[in-house]
């Protein structure tokens, strides 16, 4: 129910009732369809109740099998209860299980990225530091090694003898 219809709750319990609108109710029935259909409900609810009162008059009893049929439906219910149980255990102990999976995903990708500054600074130097032997282990070569010659060539521009030369 719209906030606006708060103040037609008892107009509608009136109406269902008695039949009696007033002419404003009226004109907003007309435009709201939430109400309209909350006054039918009511008056199908009253239809029901007022269809039961002249059986508890007149002290109805129930039908010769309703306690079989009563004691049968609540075999069923509870069988169908305990079926749930299990699925509801389920559910819980799989949504549990998400629960610490996710918490600890975030915990280690927490842990993983917060590196202290110091140590990182510290790591950065030991990747760059050169033994004292590296500069022995140089060879005049080494930066024609570092260039990959294109397919065909050499690393040496060094003339090669061909067959007729010989």
């Amino acid at each position: 129910m719209k906030a606006t219809c708060d103040k037609w709750k008892d107009e509608i319990l009136e109406a269902a009732l008695t039949w009696a609108t007033s002419e404003d109710f009226e004109q907003h029935l007309r435009s709201c369809a939430i109400c309209s259909s909350e006054l039918d409900a009511a008056r199908a609810h009253k239809k029901g109740l007022d269809e039961l009162l002249p059986l508890v008059a007149r002290g109805a009893e129930p039908p010769a099998d309703f306690k079989a049929r009563v004691l049968a439906e609540v075999a069923t219910a509870s069988e169908a209860k305990r079926g749930w149980r299990w699925q509801l255990w389920m559910l819980a102990g799989a949504t549990a299980a998400m629960v610490v999976l996710v918490t600890g995903m975030a915990a280690y990708r927490r842990m993983a990225q917060t590196i202290p500054a110091e140590d990182l600074a510290t790591v950065q130097k030991l990747a760059e530091w050169q033994a004292p032997s590296d500069g022995l282990l140089r060879t005049p070569g080494q930066e024609i090694l570092k260039t990959m010659p294109r397919f065909g060539q050499s690393y040496l521009n060094v003339a090669a003898k061909t067959d007729e030369e010989e």
